[in-house]
């Protein structure tokens, strides 16, 4: 049976990929993000990228649940870095939430419910890249707790 350590960092491990999926479908460049190819076929999937985003925000509420349940059980070695983690899980919930706001965002104004400010798309964009660098600040704290 894998250790609650094992489990946490599984399950975090799980949670990455699918906030890295999002973030590269939304801003890693592709071909079929330039223009008349974009005509054809949507740049993006928005509103699943919001959802998995809400999803993710979800599962960090979960798993900081589930290891406060879990945390007496654990060995007095793992607990440094379990005692790191519900911060992580924070950090990583205020991310998913801000990629999907972003999503959200894109999706209202590819539907013409608003009208895509520069400014404001400037703006949601230094919100998540702030939100990403104090996630990653926090993962390497939690790394070297590992």
């Amino acid at each position: 049976m894998p250790s609650l350590k094992e489990t946490m960092l599984a399950n975090l491990r799980e949670m990455v990929k699918l906030q890295r999926a999002a973030h590269d479908s939304m801003f890693k460049f592709s071909i079929k993000k330039m223009w008349p190819i974009s005509l054809i076929a949507p740049q993006a999937d928005w509103i699943r990228i919001a959802r998995m985003m809400g999803n993710l925000k979800e599962k960090c509420t979960e798993q900081k649940e589930f290891l406060a349940k879990e945390r007496g059980n654990a060995p007095e070695a793992d607990l440094p870095f379990l005692n790191l983690l519900p911060e992580y899980f924070n950090s990583f919930a205020k991310v998913a939430e801000l990629l999907g706001g972003a999503a959200s965002y894109r999706q209202d104004a590819l539907e013409k419910k608003i009208k895509l400010s520069i400014k404001e798309w400037n703006s949601i964009l230094k919100s998540y890249n702030e939100a990403s660098d104090d996630m990653t600040k926090v993962g390497l704290v939690l790394y070297k707790a590992f």
